[in-house]
């Protein structure tokens, strides 16, 4: 019998399920190496941005209202001319020192002199009448005395007393005439002599010439600028119109620090002169005089300068910028940065200079807060604080 071998195709077969193992292992191989895969890729950082702090300090604070201008004399007089004439010299200059009644100017006075002598000259005359009618009320005075004496004893009739009694105060009365001719006459000589006198013009304070306008010829007037102007530099005055809040805040002879822009750091000690009763209906302000004395006279007028006038003191006080305190949904805060965090924090201000602020509630020495409240951090914000110095 013939065997015939035959082949079986399982064999065959048999290759797909190892195929399928094969690729089913090599798989679940590459899913077992994606956790590790993933596990080893770190997670990106949160981003942080940098913000300019500061450190919450301990500080002086005073709070001080400062007003500025232009410094004035405390005393300043024009002098001009009484009288219409020409000039006839001009003793001092610009910059010149002078004493009270020194004389400064001039007028051409030939014809103020010519009216003194004439008005002297009728004084004499006066002063000769007067003379004369006292001698003559002496005689008819005398002669009335006679005629009374004959009238008592019968030897002279009453029309001679009374012709003499006539007589008597026509004479008395010629004298009082003279007097009072006299009495005109020397008034019109002291009128003489003081418009003489105006011709002269004389400093009425001591000072220093600030001011010349005419030279020796000049035509000068009474209603003309002044021919000079003194003043007194050993006082000066700083004027300036403050609010009504702030008016009510000072007092008549409070402390107050001058610096002069011209004069660098040097300072002035001076005091609030005056505050005027009245406010100003343009804008509602009060003026206020603060005066300094000008030692060696190294202050002008017209230097630039700015007085600063002390309201309150907070010594020690927990203080920061002006700029670190905003105002949010009616409230003011500060913005607390704690660890990176920035945290809005309510504060209660006290006293500030215009530079720092006393933080009465809501902050400790030490704190570190946003610098300048204003930017745009919100709370929560992750930040990067930059301390400042």
């Amino acid at each position: 019998m013939r065997r015939h071998l035959s082949f079986s195709r399982r064999p065959k077969g048999l290759r797909l399920p190892v195929f399928v193992f094969l690729v089913a292992a090599a798989s679940s191989a590459c899913r077992g190496t994606e956790p590790a895969a993933a596990a080893s890729t770190p997670a990106p950082e949160e981003r942080r941005t940098d913000v300019a702090a500061v450190t919450v300090a301990v500080a002086d604070i005073e709070s001080a209202l400062q007003i500025s201008g232009s410094l004035t004399p405390q005393t300043r007089v024009g002098i001009l001319s009484k009288l219409p004439g020409t000039l006839s010299r001009i003793t001092v200059d610009i910059g010149d020192r002078v004493r009270a009644g020194q004389v400064v100017a001039e007028l051409d006075a030939r014809e103020l002199e010519a009216q003194v002598d004439a008005a002297a000259a009728a004084v004499n005359v006066a002063e000769a009448g007067l003379e004369a009618a006292d001698a003559a009320l002496a005689n008819a005075s005398l002669e009335h005395e006679r005629a009374r004496n004959l009238f008592e004893r019968g030897a002279l009739p009453r029309q001679r007393l009374d012709a003499a009694e006539t007589v008597r105060r026509a004479a008395a009365a010629q004298r009082d005439l003279a007097k009072a001719t006299l009495a005109q006459a020397q008034a019109s000589l002291r009128r003489a002599r003081e418009v003489r006198r105006d011709a002269t013009l004389t400093s009425p304070i001591d000072g220093r010439i600030v001011e010349r306008n005419y030279d020796a010829g000049s035509l000068v007037s009474p209603g003309d600028k002044p021919v000079v102007v003194v003043a007194d530099l050993r006082v000066m005055t700083l004027e300036a119109g403050v609010s009504e809040l702030e008016a009510g805040r000072l007092r008549v002879g409070m402390p107050a620090r001058m610096t002069v822009q011209a004069r660098g750091s040097d300072a002035f000690e001076g005091r609030v002169a005056a505050i005027a009763p009245e406010v100003d209906p343009r804008n509602r302000h009060f003026r206020i005089e603060v005066r300094t004395s000008n030692p060696g006279g190294v202050l002008l007028s017209g230097m630039y300068a700015t007085a600063t006038i002390p309201l309150v003191r907070a010594p020690q006080v927990v203080a920061v910028p002006r700029e670190a305190v905003t105002t949010r949904d009616g409230t003011r805060i500060a913005l607390r940065i704690e660890g990176d965090t920035v945290t809005e924090v309510p504060v209660t201000e006290g006293v500030s200079d215009g530079r720092l602020v006393q933080i009465a509630a809501g902050l400790n020495a030490g704190d570190v807060i946003v610098s300048d409240a204003r930017q745009g951090v919100a709370p929560g914000a992750k930040v990067n604080p930059v301390v400042q110095k």
